[in-house]
């Protein structure tokens, strides 16, 4: 059995298989073919909230041997499980990778993409979804230490208690006094009423629990380190300091490994499992994930122009907000956002990244493409009028093939101002970085020379 259904591009109209593909190779010929149809039905409801996810419209059609499902995607990039109508178990997966990416070592790319970015943008993560590949985008390490914080939390509620062994000595005999210890000493007049045992108190502040504090203090490490985005380090900084309030009184126990007990209650086990991952200092499940792709081309041409600038007379602000002021309708907006705002010698240039098709469509005529290059042209003049110069400059980023720009000029007749608009398109890849970095600082020292 392949575990692998299919992979599909984002952004594509659709995908259609028929009814003999549907029962050889989605349902590996594992169901009744009598009754396809409720089969379908059946899967479909499975993985309703899977295909919500990963962005997946599905539309079914047809009867009997003219039965097919036709599969959409939007801008999302994902792999996610896929549960089969005849056991309701997740055996393969369903890949949604880069439209405008002919590599053959995708996600491993991707990982590479998202490293590189040091995950300022994060993938979303879908827990409990365990993925039927192992070779896909494995969450990172501040991931794991989110994730076992959240479980710490759950388990510090259950007030967990455990019997604890705990030696001392008493002034009376017990009944688990340990009497070769004490005929030893009791020669001594001094120590002859010193009986030694081994009590076996009921404690919240036992080892195990120790030993997981001790995970927790290294998870807050790993979460509060200045390369995880910040959302992930304001959301899980309160509930850090919260935490460490209530154990201030234990002391840590360092340790490897902490052992599963059959005894252990569920959430105990769960916590235990993840603090485990992090001892190892590594993932043991890959689960399911989307990004959006408007948002890490976004962030990618950012860095590719981040590292343009680098050894010239140039500085970039990313996602610079321009606000709006006065009596702003409920419906307005409140401020704009271009993507990057760039001032190079005494120039600057508004910027915006487009994860579209327009570059690979340049000599095509579409009535689709022309309205959203419309949309996007407008949305970044609105930012050129920001520019404290007459004459205005624009780039539009979008994927390409290679390096490639094309330069277009709005002149107004009236007052004589002029906006230079860059179509700049870009390679999306590891590889595509340092030479797309290179052709955009050549065009930032141009254009700032040409039009001073």
């Amino acid at each position: 059995m392949e575990k692998l259904f299919f992979q599909m591009p984002c952004l594509s109209e659709s995908y259609e298989i028929r009814s003999q593909e549907i029962y050889e190779r989605l349902f590996d010929k594992s169901v009744d073919k009598r009754y396809l149809e409720s089969a379908v039905q059946k899967f479909l409801l499975l993985n309703k909230k899977m295909f919500s996810f990963a962005g997946i419209s599905l539309e079914m059609n047809g009867t009997g041997s003219e039965l097919s499902i036709r599969f959409r995607t939007t801008g999302y990039i994902s792999a996610i499980p896929i549960k089969m109508p005849y056991d309701g178990i997740a055996h393969k997966d369903f890949q949604i990778i880069p439209r405008f990416d002919n590599s053959d070592h995708v996600f491993s790319d991707l990982t590479q993409i998202l490293s590189k970015l040091e995950y300022s943008i994060s993938p979303e993560y879908a827990d409990g979804e365990a993925l039927s590949l192992p070779i896909q985008l494995r969450p990172p390490m501040y991931y794991e230490a989110a994730k076992y914080i959240d479980l710490f939390e759950a388990a510090q509620k259950q007030h967990w208690v455990k019997f604890e062994v705990v030696k001392g000595n008493h002034h009376f005999p017990k009944s688990n006094t340990d009497w070769s210890k004490h005929s030893k000493t009791s020669a001594d007049p001094i120590k002859a009423l010193n009986y030694p045992s081994s009590d076996n108190i009921l404690s919240v502040n036992h080892s195990e629990w120790r030993e997981l504090i001790y995970v927790c203090d290294i998870a807050k490490s790993i979460v509060l380190q200045q390369n995880v985005p910040e959302s992930i380090r304001y959301k899980y900084r309160s509930k850090i300091i919260a935490l460490q309030k209530k154990n201030a009184s234990i002391k840590a126990r360092a340790t490897n490994y902490i052992a599963t007990h059959a005894s252990d209650p569920h959430t105990i086990k769960e916590v235990k499992h993840q603090a485990n991952t992090l001892l190892q200092k590594g993932t043991t499940s890959c689960v399911a994930w989307r990004i959006d792709m408007a948002k890490l081309f976004e962030r990618y041409a950012q860095y590719v122009v981040e590292t343009s600038l680098r050894g010239v007379d140039g500085t970039v602000v990313s996602n610079s907000k321009i606000q709006g002021r006065g009596q702003i309708a409920q419906w307005g907006l409140k401020y704009l956002e271009p993507d990057m705002v760039v001032k190079c010698g005494t120039r600057y240039f508004m910027a915006d990244a487009k994860y579209k098709a327009h570059y690979y469509a340049f000599g095509q005529n579409s009535e689709i493409l022309k309205e959203t290059h419309r949309a996007d042209l407008h949305q970044l003049l609105a930012y050129c009028s920001f520019s404290p110069e007459k004459n205005k400059t624009g780039i539009l980023f979008y994927p390409a093939s290679k390096p490639s720009c094309r330069k277009i000029s709005y002149l107004e007749q009236m007052g004589g101002i002029n906006n230079t608009v860059y179509l700049y398109g870009i390679p999306f890849g590891i590889n595509g970085i340092d030479v797309s970095a290179n052709a955009v600082r050549q065009l930032f020292v141009n254009a700032a020379l040409i039009e001073s």
